[in-house]
């Protein structure tokens, strides 16, 4: 039975639903009709209402819903547990502009190190050195094994002091550098790049060091100058004149080598004969520096080998030494060259840390942004459905009848319409006048109001930003050509490593990779050499001439790869894409300046060392810029006197430059001397080299001449450089004009723009146009604004007809004004150093604390920001400001809502109080029984 009875009710109010929705007359007519076609024409007008307001708002509902917006999320000030937080969840989007984009490293990267044991032990100190110093005046020999040693262990300490102070100086220079960055590094990347710019540092260091060696040992053996301690050539008295003669180590000759070494070894009475003690991997060479980097510390890890080494040092009592412990741990062994410390700085361990902490406070981040993919909330969903309801019910309800009328054919009188009946009806006149004008006047103001606001939203011009995500070389190409001059794309990395876009090669001048500087032209002029006094003899210093040529071929191509390095790991900064004209002419830059200071620090270098050469008067072992006499004192005492050398009327104590042609006697009879072209000899084989050119090297002839006069031996099968080979040079160019171009035929550049975007990984491009408000802005913007105004309107004007009919007064509306208030906008008189001039240094400073400050008196400097200004020409300044929204905002969004609030309402508001009417009632009467019942 209950079921029957659910059913008979569930019937009965579905019946009355369908009852109710045939009947449903949105649009009576006032007084309401009873005429059956008019009637038709309501309730046609009222279903094709429903559904076109039903279709409508879902669509809009759906729309504002569903759409995906990206929303920009601002997190001020973020401490770094914060930031870490947040690069978790949107690695991709976060971005932390920092208050301080550029920090030196010294700020959070540390770097300390340990030096091998030998430079803090006993024996390159000089109580080491001087305790083995008092046997010094009993030499038998000119290369005695005692001061051997003696000058080994000093060149040992004096490499531990050099090591420090280049790493100390370098690392000066580092902590000065700057790490560059827009926004927060993230961790990964931070120790990516800190790990970088660390290994960086010790290459170069490393690099730098071992240039600067290298071009010391290869221009000493160059000129082959005389070791003081006569340990690459000796010198013999022949009737009353003093030449020198080459030294060989097993079958090494000095002249050909710097490399030569024997074993050190004490021998007794040195005799040479009899051996007393080897010196375990201790070496005595051509010089003694040559002779230590090929010898080891084997000896002074031993206590026995020491004690013993003591024996034969010095006759005073042994030191009480500790040897080097082979226990502690080492990058080497024992029997490690000082060749092979040295390459590695003698460094036993690098200790770095990076504090990504201490970066992230200096880089001091103002606030973090980060956007995420989501959709509209409940209120901007509201506040939009509110404010288009009003506008599409106000237009449904004008346009569905009227449509309806037209398509059944029937027409409205205008003059008949009243927007604004009283209810009930009223017949008095007066009143059906006042709603005449109240309908023509709201009519006129809507349509003058939809209007202007119509062509004011139209024709308004809005600057648009648009964004574009993400974008390819191909799409940022396109976009530039359309929008330059507001075109920005924002790198992620705006530092990029020169190595990943620029690519630099080179090629060297023919002559080094020419026989002339191998080991088999070099032998065939040794060779060749026979004793000779004469200085201009090519058969003298030819091969030192081709030595030190295969020196600078070496020393050239060591500098460029090692520059190369460095430029590698050089950073291009960028915070946003740089155009392609831009990069290519700041690529081009970059190389220039690369060259440019190459080249620079090389002939520096050189220069450098060819000055203190000839300020110390280092004597050639060629004895090609001073001769050695032996002379008498007062005291009847044979005594060495030196004398500089002149060529032509040019003195080597006066100048290292003098020079004279080269040549060379043949050892036939009668053939005289050739006079090689173009060759030069001098005071230092380096200096006349860098004045010499290679013409004759250049023709076949002038070698077959060359060779026929170097007859002592068979001629080489020797072919002559290339003259068709396309070359900067000429071959009358100097060695010295070829090293200040590094020696370098062409070099050979690439800019690869692709790998430079591909680094720079742009998050997104950003440009702004000039438009006007599409069509669904526009359409949007009137629905929401029609509703309001005729909910206003009829609120408002049949009150003012009213008022102005029976007041006969006319007010005048107020208008707002705005101002806008523009801000417009060869020493011939000598005189003696003036001390009474302003000066930092005092008369008795040293030239050594002058040059340690470059013998500077002033610096003068002068930072002019408006040339900075004017060349960096901003095409545009761009400002946020946080203000509230503008009073025509406001309006507008105030009178969609009242128009859509005020409709809502009129339809919902009778039926809610009619839905709590009935449930009042109804449950008024389930109570009252309830209580009747209990009463009982």
């Amino acid at each position: 039975m209950n079921r029957i009875h659910t059913c008979r009710r569930a019937f009965e109010c579905c019946r009355k639903v369908k009852h109710f929705c045939q009947n449903l007359n949105l649009f009576p007519s006032v007084p309401l009709s009873t005429d059956e076609h008019e009637l038709k024409n309501q309730k046609i007008s009222t279903r094709l209402y429903i559904f076109l307001f039903t279709l409508s708002l879902t669509i809009l509902l759906l729309y504002t819903s569903l759409a995906d917006i990206t929303k920009t999320i601002n997190v001020p000030t973020p401490t770094l547990t914060k930031y870490e937080q947040l690069y978790s969840k949107y690695s991709q989007t976060l971005t932390c502009p920092c208050k301080h984009i550029s920090i030196n490293y010294e700020r959070f990267l540390s770097i300390e190190y340990t030096l091998h044991q030998a430079c803090s032990s006993i024996f390159i100190k000089n109580e080491w050195i001087s305790h083995n110093d008092v046997i010094l005046h009993y030499l038998y020999t000119n290369n005695d094994p005692r001061i051997v040693v003696s000058y080994a262990l000093q060149a040992l300490g004096a490499f531990c002091e050099l090591i420090k102070s280049t790493i100390n100086n370098s690392l000066i220079q580092f902590n000065s550098q700057q790490y560059i960055t827009a926004s927060v590094a993230p961790s990964e990347l931070f120790q990516s790049q800190a790990q970088s710019f660390i290994d960086q540092f010790k290459l170069s260091t490393t690099n730098n060091f071992l240039l600067s060696l290298n071009m010391i040992r290869k221009t000493t053996q160059g000129n082959a100058f005389l070791s003081g301690q006569l340990t690459n050539y000796y010198l013999t008295l022949i009737n009353g004149s003093v030449s020198s003669t080459s030294i060989s180590y097993s079958n090494c000759n000095c002249h050909l080598s710097n490399t030569c070494v024997n074993q050190l070894s004490f021998y007794k009475n040195n005799s040479g004969n009899v051996t007393l003690f080897d010196v375990p991997g201790f070496y005595i060479g051509c010089y003694v520096i040559e002779a230590l980097l090929q010898s080891t510390l084997q000896c002074f890890y031993d206590k026995t080998c020491i004690d013993h080494l003591q024996v034969y040092l010095t006759t005073a009592s042994p030191m009480n030494v500790t040897a080097l412990d082979s226990s502690l741990p080492s990058q080497y062994s024992e029997d490690s060259t000082i060749k092979n410390l040295l390459n590695s700085l003698m460094i036993e361990e690098w200790n770095s840390t990076q504090l990504y902490d201490r970066y992230y406070d200096e880089c001091q981040p103002i606030e973090c942004t980060y956007t995420v993919k989501t959709r509209n909330n409940v209120i901007y969903i509201v506040t939009t459905v509110f404010g288009i309801i009003g506008g599409l019910i106000t237009v449904l309800k004008l346009v569905v009848p009227r449509v309806v009328k037209f398509i059944r054919k029937k027409r409205s009188q205008l003059s008949l319409a009243n927007v604004v009946p009283t209810v009930p009806p009223s017949a008095d006149e007066h009143k059906l006048k006042n709603q005449k004008i109240s309908t023509r006047l709201n009519v006129l103001l809507l349509i003058l109001s939809t209007t202007i606001l119509l062509l004011y939203t139209f024709l308004t011009n809005v600057t648009m930003t648009i964004n574009v995500p993400t974008p390819t070389l191909t799409k940022y190409e396109r976009l530039y050509s359309k929008y330059s001059q507001t075109l920005t794309c924002p790198c992620k990395h705006i530092s990029i490593n020169y190595e990943k876009f620029l690519h630099i090669e080179y090629s060297l001048h023919q002559v080094c990779t020419s026989i002339f500087i191998t080991d088999e032209w070099i032998s065939y002029l040794v060779i060749s050499n026979k004793t000779t006094s004469a200085n201009i003899n090519f058969r003298r210093t030819g091969s030192n001439a081709f030595q030190a040529l295969r020196a600078f071929c070496e020393l050239v191509e060591n500098t460029i790869d090692n520059s190369l390095i460095q430029f590698n790991s050089s950073q291009y900064i960028t915070a946003s894409v740089a155009s392609p004209e831009l990069f290519q002419s700041q690529a081009q830059s970059f190389i220039n300046q690369f060259i440019s200071s190459t080249t620079n620090t090389f002939v520096l270098s050189l220069n450098t060392i060819r000055n203190s050469t000839h300020g110390d008067s280092l004597v050639s072992g060629l004895l090609t810029n001073y001769l050695i006499t032996i002379g008498t004192s007062v005291s009847n005492e044979a005594i060495v006197l030196s004398s500089p050398v002149g060529y032509s009327t040019c003195s080597c104590v006066l100048s290292s430059r003098c020079i004279a042609q080269s040549s060379i006697l043949s050892s036939l009879v009668n053939m005289g001397y050739f006079y090689i072209p173009g060759f030069y000899t001098g005071c230092y084989v380096i200096e006349a080299l860098l004045q010499s050119t290679l013409e004759c090297f250049y023709d076949q002839n002038c070698i077959d001449q060359l060779q026929f006069y170097l007859s002592s031996v068979s001629p080489m099968n020797v072919t002559a450089l290339n003259l068709s080979l396309p070359s900067q040079y000429s071959e009358d160019s100097t060695i010295e004009n070829l090293l200040n171009n590094l020696m370098v035929e062409e070099w050979y550049s690439t800019q690869l723009y692709d790998r430079y975007y591909d680094e720079c990984q742009p998050i997104e491009c950003t440009y702004t146009i000039k438009t006007r408000n599409n069509v669904i802005y526009i359409t949007t913007t009137m629905f929401g604004i029609i509703g309001g105004l005729i909910t206003i309107l009829s609120c408002i004007v049949p009150q003012v007809v009213k008022f102005v009919r029976k007041k006969k007064e006319l007010t005048q509306p107020l208008i707002d004004q705005l101002q806008v208030y523009l801000t417009p906008p060869v020493l011939k008189n000598v005189t003696a150093l003036d001390s009474s001039l302003p000066s930092q240094y005092f008369e008795d400073s040293t030239i050594e604390y002058l040059l340690n400050n470059l013998m500077i008196e002033e610096w003068n400097s002068t930072q002019m920001y408006d040339r900075y200004y004017d060349e960096c020409q901003p095409i545009e300044c761009t400002y946020t400001i946080r203000t509230r929204n503008s009073i025509l905002y406001v309006i507008t969004i105030l009178i969609g809502l009242i128009g859509g609030l005020t409709t809502v309402s009129k339809i919902f508001v009778p039926i809610l109080v009619k839905i709590i009417v009935y449930c009042f009632r109804k449950w008024r009467n389930k109570v009252v029984p309830q209580i009747s019942i209990i009463e009982t």
